[in-house]
């Protein structure tokens, strides 16, 4: 029952129906095609949410006030039926109405007239965001939500850069009776091999000095020298685990920056205090 009355009252917006001739007894005039004073970003969530009637959109007249009132009707819902009727009137008393009812849900008001203009944009914001909010969390409730997973290429994205080498390294790895790598091969794993092929072409000399773990500074005061290696030694896996995680911190970096990229901002909707 609740389906079928939403779908009649959507097709009474769309005939004019229960909005056509509020307020003196005149029917409204049109508002300007081009929606004046509302900015495309508000436009285009007013029509994400299936506003019917976002061609004549504007923040003068009875304009605002249908689509006001259409938000609470339709989207909202805060108050009873009933306790809808101060909004359904169009008169002198309903910039009042509308103020006491933006408050209740928490969207600033104050000064609330007819040219008022900033403070009529940002209630219509503020309410457009809320009953955007709200089907968002109702259709996450359901599980009606889709997450769209980002389609990474894999060996010929941007990303694989040392894919030229895998031919002349498949041929020194060959030559040394080691495993070759794969057409498709990562960028990891074509660095890999190259470490494995410097190895076998400049093997390390046991005459070359090692690290000296006595004289590692350790942060702590460690009496035992046996005690002393092994903290060193835990120290340099610290060190390492560290740079590890830097490269993932940066990775994740790299991955947020390439789905926040591009973002499309209005300066309008902006504002500096209360």
């Amino acid at each position: 029952a609740q389906a079928v009355a939403s779908a009649q009252w959507t097709a009474t917006l769309a005939m004019g129906g229960f909005y056509q001739g509020k307020g003196g007894g005149k029917a409204a005039a049109p508002a300007a095609p081009a929606a004046e004073g509302v900015p495309g970003a508000l436009k285009r969530k007013l029509q994400a949410l299936g506003y019917p009637e976002l061609g004549s959109v504007s923040l003068d007249g009875q304009a605002y006030m249908k689509v006001i009132l259409w938000l609470e009707e339709e989207k909202i819902r805060l108050y009873e039926k009933i306790d809808r009727a101060p909004l359904r009137k169009f008169d002198k008393s309903w910039f009042e109405a509308v103020g006491k009812y933006a408050k209740e849900l928490g969207v600033p008001a104050d000064g609330l007239t007819e040219k008022a203009i900033n403070v009529k944009l940002n209630v219509l914001n503020g309410l457009t965001n809320l009953a955007v909010h709200d089907i968002y969390r109702d259709q996450d409730e359901a599980n009606q939500l889709q997450n769209a997973v980002p389609h990474h290429a894999p060996a010929a994205g941007p990303k694989q850069r040392l894919g030229e080498l895998l031919p002349a390294l498949n041929r020194i790895l060959g030559t040394f009776e080691l495993p070759q790598l794969p057409q498709d091969a990562m960028d990891t794993d074509i660095l890999a091999g190259l470490k494995c092929a410097l190895v076998r072409v400049a093997p390390t000399g046991a005459e070359e000095p090692t690290m000296d773990l006595r004289k590692l500074p350790l942060g702590i005061d460690v009496v035992d020298p046996e005690v002393r290696k092994a903290v060193a030694v835990l120290r340099l896996l610290h060190g390492l685990e560290l740079q590890q995680l830097q490269v993932n911190i940066n990775t994740v970096i790299n991955e947020l920056q390439q789905l926040t990229a591009n973002p499309q901002t209005d300066s309008r909707l902006g504002r500096v205090g209360r």
